[in-house]
């Protein structure tokens, strides 16, 4: 007895396969926001120049800042809109490089209170200098943090990275915001 649809159905499945992502979060659900940079869909507000091909650590983008760029792609959304449920505890996790000793930017967390109110409800800074001890090597950042109990749906959350005093380019990929809840 022969199968003439088997071929054909197993390789279908075995194409389907291989468009899984590479490094799912470790439960999806929890998984608020990702970025490769491939797509730039939920960043902007940036100067040119912060997404560069020059140095990847998947895929051929990834953010930079140096002495001509301040700040990178900025990841911005409304709170009640990233998750059904508020998270408190969350986690940003991604890969940076650091150039040379210069490259002391910042990765940055912080929440607004509305898109027209720019006071700070929350901030967190991460120095790279801190957690990326190599240079030219991409290194797994993690960043854990708490908003307070004054955070609401209403606010907004914005994620990049500063240059601050920075003199020499910083570089970070494959971003992903997890509920830690």
């Amino acid at each position: 007895m022969t199968y003439p649809n088997l071929a054909l159905w197993a390789s279908c499945t075995l194409v389907v396969g291989a468009c899984q992502p590479n490094t799912p979060a470790a439960d999806n659900t929890k998984q608020l926001m990702h970025n490769d940079f491939e797509q730039s869909v939920g960043w902007g507000g940036t100067a040119e120049g912060s997404l560069t091909d020059s140095k990847a650590h998947g895929g051929h983008w990834a953010v930079q800042v140096n002495p001509e760029v301040n700040f990178g792609f900025t990841y911005e959304r409304i709170l009640g809109r990233i998750a059904p449920q508020l998270p408190r505890k969350m986690q940003l996790q991604g890969w940076a490089l650091r150039a040379n000793s210069g490259s002391t930017a910042k990765l940055v967390v912080q929440v607004n209170a509305s898109p027209t109110d720019t006071a700070k409800v929350f901030y967190g800074a991460l120095p790279m200098a801190d957690v990326v001890r190599e240079f030219d090597k991409w290194t797994v950042v993690s960043f854990p943090f708490t908003l307070p109990t004054t955070a609401a749906a209403g606010n907004v959350i914005k994620i990049y990275l500063w240059r601050d005093q920075s003199s020499a380019p910083t570089y970070l990929d494959d971003v992903e915001l997890i509920s830690e809840d």
